[in-house]
């Protein structure tokens, strides 16, 4: 391998021209940086540097750098000296080998690189060959590119470039695993992206959420192909599964009573019906005769034990009559033998049907001048529940329920229809059912109505229902009794639970404490997660419903009930009332007493307060008092919504109709010193009055609108023209009036507007 003298100079670290000058002084020929350097030439100046004497001190200059002093007129290198020139040459071979590695790896690169660049040459070769000859290619200047490129990446992977990090080049596609509800900045982290480009892709699909809202799993799922990677729908564990399956039952079933819930229009006497079979009278301690909430009974017959369930006849009670029908196993219909199907009658049959249960018709008041209980069949047969006398599978039984005529016999039909459905049920094990209704008592804490499905129920049983958990401290029947224990298809008042749990709630005995606040945090973030979910959806909704159109009107309402299935109704039926131009919004509902907290809210946020069949504590009143918040209470449920369909009606701005009052038509147009132009008119329809404005009108276009300066009839400054008559018209601020003109006399009236 051929050395020239810079690398030789490069090796020992020292300039090209004093290593020429040193091996000039050995006796070499080496004049130049380029001449070559033997091994030979290597020996000869080393023998030279070793050599070297004086008689005076003299310095040697080592490859090194270091100076060795030698004193005496003819004395020679010392043994120190001699020692370091082996040093030096030790050194020098060791640079010599580490430069021949050197040598030879570059030579190795500088061939690869050489055959990289014929590849990439013929490569482009043959494409420029392949390519139409219209459309020329600089072939240097893209095999110049692949080569820099080449040496580029060579020079990475020589100077340790093994380990280092290289930002991928292309989009790598992910599966990303989206849950039922998820929030912005999560969904953004999954795909390792920024938030705003979540919050951008959520713009573009027309849904308006900020990174700290959540989105649910559709939308979520959207937005992850939209940005490329793969949406996979999560199946979360489904803990109302596992909590449904917690309890098995090792008993065989056995019978169990009939639970029956009576359905029908309001005022049709479906209480005065359940009062004579419970010998009570329930119905006169109901406000206004309606039923507000379930009373769920049981009650002994000759026929055994039933379990009956009282539902409001009343249109906003629509939920709570749906809620009846699904925990039920027979339906009696009550209708009026003199009323026949009502609205609420339709929606009952609806129930029903949906939920698969048995029907038997009691038609009531046939007591009463014009009951007509043919004509109620007839019209039952047209809702294709043909009675059993007309061929049908429909028991229709005529009954009197204020004289107790039929009753026995309905109660017959019932037994023979809960025989022929063979009702069986587990009376060994946890008790498990649904709540047929809650409040909460300002002594006894929360009271809740439950209708026992399986099992048995026993005092300090531990129970969750909803968002509730607690220990059963005391079981009452519906005859008031204290009882130890309940079975199957009872229907008791239980005391114990920490909150009130929602009517229609399912409510199970679980084994430990532990056990029942997990399912209960569970609940309360599910419902936490759907909460904000709606807020978001209606806030978004308001946005866009709203885009360059006038602002809907809002009545914030608070909504304070004595129990909860009331205060679903209720929220239903206020959530139906409004128009395009007002609404209501919940601000806030619940059971119980008005208390601080909710007049406090009621003042954050101008908001108006219903009380059904509560009453405001002190600490409220004393709030309410002075702010000045609106506050009714309400014992009828129509009657709650006619107040809150004033209050909105208040809200709206009134409607300004105009009206035209009389029409006069300009005949001639005079110069007056003192009015400017006159029009001399006729008064063509109605009356023209002075202090009214008015339009001028050419060709049936109006051309100004203003108000008259002076009206006269002959000389004689007048209030009003009537029809027929001519009078002279002069138009404040007016000067291009015209014969042939209309003046057109109109009013202004405003209206409240109505929901």
């Amino acid at each position: 391998m051929t050395i020239t003298v810079k690398d030789f100079a490069k090796t020992l670290k020292i300039s090209d021209k004093a290593l020429i000058e040193r091996m000039q002084k050995a006796g070499l020929n080496h004049s130049k940086d380029s001449d070559e350097i033997t091994p030979a030439d290597k020996q000869a100046l080393l023998r030279f540097l070793k050599g070297a004497k004086t008689s005076t001190s003299k310095s040697i200059t080592s490859e090194s750098g270091v100076t060795v002093t030698s004193k005496g007129k003819s004395s020679s290198v010392t043994s120190t000296n001699k020692s370091y020139s082996d040093n030096i040459e030790a050194k020098r071979a060791a640079a010599s080998e580490q430069l021949k590695e050197q040598q030879t790896k570059r030579e190795e690169q500088l061939k690869a690189a050489t055959k990289h660049k014929q590849e990439q040459k013929n490569k482009f070769a043959k494409k420029e060959q392949e390519r139409p000859s219209d459309k020329p290619v600089n072939v240097k200047a893209q095999l110049s590119s692949a080569v820099s490129a080449y040496k580029k990446k060579e020079r990475s992977n020589f100077d340790d470039g093994e380990h280092r990090f290289e930002t991928p080049k292309e989009f790598i596609k992910k599966d990303i695993e989206v849950p039922e509800n998820i929030q912005v900045g999560e969904l953004a982290k999954l795909m390792a992206v920024k938030g705003g480009e979540v919050v951008k892709n959520l713009m573009s699909l027309g849904v308006v959420a900020t990174i700290n809202d959540y989105i649910d799993q559709e939308t979520a799922i959207l937005v992850v192909e939209e940005i490329g990677h793969n949406g996979i729908a999560l199946e979360e564990e489904n803990l109302e599964e596992d909590i449904a399956n917690l309890i098995q039952y090792q008993d065989k079933p056995q019978t169990r009573s009939a639970v029956i819930t009576v359905m029908g229009h309001v005022d049709h006497g479906k209480t005065t019906l359940l009062d004579f079979i419970r010998k009570t009278k329930v119905v006169d301690g109901e406000a206004g005769g309606i039923t507000q909430h379930i009373g769920a009974y049981e009650v002994e017959t000759s026929k055994g034990r039933l379990t009956f369930i009282d539902t409001p006849g009343h249109a906003a009670f629509s939920s709570m009559r749906a809620r009846g029908a699904n925990t039920t196993d027979i339906v009696v219909l009550v209708v009026a033998a003199n009323d026949g199907i009502k609205p609420q009658t339709e929606e009952a049959i609806n129930h029903a049907k949906a939920a698969g249960v048995s029907i038997v018709v009691a038609i009531n008041k046939i007591d009463l001048d014009g009951a007509d209980p043919e004509k109620v069949k007839g019209e039952l047969a047209a809702k294709d529940l043909t009675p059993d006398d007309w061929g049908g599978n429909i028991q229709m039984v005529p009954v009197s329920a204020l004289k107790g005529d039929g009753v026995d016999e309905l109660l017959e039909r019932i037994a023979l229809e809960a025989e022929i459905l063979e009702l069986k049920a587990h009376y060994d094990g946890a008790a498990q059912g649904v709540v047929i209704e809650s409040e909460l008592d300002k002594f006894r804490g929360s009271v809740s109505t439950f209708l026992i499905q399986n099992g048995t129920l026993k005092v300090s049983d531990l129970v969750v229902s909803g968002n509730a958990i607690g220990k059963i401290k005391s079981i009452i029947n519906s005859d008031g009794d204290k009882i130890k224990e309940a079975g199957p298809s009872a229907a008791v008042e239980v005391l114990g639970l920490n909150s009130v749990p929602m009517a229609g709630d399912q409510f199970q005995v679980v084994k430990n404490e532990k056990q029942a606040r997990e399912i209960a945090e569970y609940r309360i973030s599910k419902n936490k997660e759907k909460k904000l979910l709606k807020q978001k959806d209606e806030s978004a909704g308001d946005l866009f419903e709203t885009l360059g159109q006038e602002s809907k009107k809002v009545l914030n309402v608070i909504i304070k009930t004595d129990v909860g299935g009331t205060c679903e109704a209720i929220i239903a039926s206020l959530n139906d009332l409004g128009n395009e131009k007002a609404k209501v919004k919940i601000v806030s509902s619940g059971v119980g007493g008005i208390s601080e907290s909710d007049a406090n809210l009621a003042v954050a946020v101008e908001s108006i307060i219903l009380g059904f069949n509560v009453r405001a504590d002190n600490a409220a009143k004393k709030i309410i008092e002075e702010e000045t918040i609106p506050l009714s209470y309400h014992s009828i449920i129509y009657e709650l919504l006619d107040d809150v369909k004033a209050r909105m009606t208040g809200l709206l701005d009134p409607i300004i109709k105009e009206e035209i009052v009389g029409t006069a038509e300009v005949l001639e147009v005079f110069n007056s010193p003192k009015f400017g132009q006159v029009a001399g008119c006729n008064v063509v329809e109605g009356n023209v009055l002075r202090n009214k404005p008015v339009r001028v009108l050419r060709d049936e276009i109006v051309i100004f609108e203003g108000e008259l300066n002076s009206l006269r009839r002959f000389k004689e400054d007048v209030n009003e023209v009537k029809n027929g008559n001519e009078c002279g018209m002069g138009i404040k601020n007016y000067k291009d009036i015209k014969p042939g003109d209309k003046i057109e006399v109109f009013d202004r009236k405003e209206e409240a507007q109505q929901i």
